[in-house]
């Protein structure tokens, strides 16, 4: 284990956390670690932390920079239709009821595949 210098004034690490993992999983942290070029804890801290190691999703979107622009994109659409369906909703007025949901549908689709990439 590595040890501070003397002159090391910050933080030092003193709390420890427990996690229960299974065999498959620490391997497969473990062999994250290597290729990532890093030791186990200090590759699981950065993932815990969100800093540097770059986990294959977070939040359900990977971190594709012209994927996640998609879903911002994709996100004001479908706020764009919930608000239609609440006016409609509203007013008692659903003439295109069938074409909201269906252009739900394809939103909805759409999101997947770009969640995918």
């Amino acid at each position: 284990m590595a040890r501070h210098r003397k002159t090391y004034t910050g933080e030092r690490r003193t709390v420890h956390l427990g996690v229960q993992l299974t065999p498959s999983e620490r391997a497969d942290l473990s062999l994250a670690a290597q290729m990532a070029g890093t030791s186990l804890s200090q590759y699981v801290r950065e993932l815990c932390l969100r800093r540097s190691a770059t986990p294959a999703t977070v939040d359900g979107a990977r971190r594709n920079p012209e994927a996640k622009r998609l879903m911002h994109e994709l996100s004001a659409i479908g706020n764009n239709l919930n608000q239609l369906a609440r006016v409609a909703n509203t007013n008692r007025a659903a003439p295109q009821l069938d074409e909201l949901k269906r252009v739900t549908e394809i939103l909805k689709a759409t999101m997947a595949h770009v969640l995918s990439l």
